[in-house]
């Protein structure tokens, strides 16, 4: 099982999404232009990165919502 979660793009739908994985047990890092998008996420546990290139760096797997 891929354990290494990156999402890139966590408004309004992307960020309910993201929340999931979340809760489903990844590791997950996340990026989005607005960085307040991210704010719940990384509340719930996951690593806010600074960007898109840290996100691809850091995930076995990349899901985008834009």
């Amino acid at each position: 099982m891929t354990s290494l979660v990156g999402f890139i793009g966590v408004g309004n739908m992307g960020n309910p999404i993201a929340l999931n994985i979340l809760k489903k047990g990844f590791s997950l890092t996340v990026f989005d232009r607005n960085l307040r998008a991210c704010d719940n996420l990384v509340q719930a546990g996951a690593k806010a990165a600074s960007s898109i290139e840290q996100v691809l760096a850091s995930s076995q797997v990349v899901m985008t919502c834009l």
